[in-house]
């Protein structure tokens, strides 16, 4: 289990998860094992900044900055 905050497209359900190559990808949060895969960092200001740079790199759009705890919650 993570602590921490996840990359969230809530139209999609879907968590960002970085593959080994260094891509995005987006799997369902309606699993638990691909909410452990998520790419989770600590601190919200951490996530924001993370964010920023990936949307100025346009490698994704539109996504919520969530605590990955909601998501374990809904499984």
């Amino acid at each position: 289990m993570q602590f921490g905050y996840v990359l969230y497209d809530p139209k999609r359900s879907k968590i960002m998860v970085l593959t080994k190559t260094n891509d995005v990808q987006f799997l369902s949060s309606k699993e638990k094992t691909n909410i452990n895969k998520a790419f989770c960092l600590r601190d919200r200001s951490s996530m924001k900044t993370l964010y920023s740079s990936l949307k100025d790199k346009k490698l994704v759009d539109d996504l919520d900055i969530l605590d990955i705890q909601e998501l374990y919650r809904k499984i």
